[in-house]
């Protein structure tokens, strides 16, 4: 499947608020602030529709593209991490899930 870089980010940080089986209000502020509402509306969609392997299978496929160096492998993390962060409440679940992130990006 083939994203533009915003659409990429998108999905990479919708991945990540949804660990925890939903995501929250906070979490899709957070998203608007680093993505137009169109593309994000667009990537929830197509979202919803995949399962986790699809996710991942897909940011695994686009990642060459779109994080070619260690400051865009920060710059990604940073904004996983703002996501994850959100609500003010960091699981563990979702610490796992950023270094997985963290693994898949690398």
């Amino acid at each position: 499947m083939e994203l533009t870089k915003e659409e990429f980010k998108t999905l990479v940080m919708l991945y990540a608020a949804n660990i925890g089986g939903n995501i929250q209000p906070e979490e899709v502020e957070v998203m608007l602030e680093k993505a137009d509402e169109p593309t994000f509306k667009k990537m929830s969609k197509l979202f919803k529709k995949m399962g986790d392997v699809e996710v991942i299978d897909c940011i695994r496929a686009n990642k060459s593209q779109f994080v070619t160096t260690s400051a865009e492998t920060n710059q990604m993390l940073e904004d996983i991490r703002s996501v994850i962060e959100a609500d003010e409440h960091c699981t563990s679940m979702e610490k796992y899930l950023l270094k997985a992130v963290e693994r898949i990006l690398s």
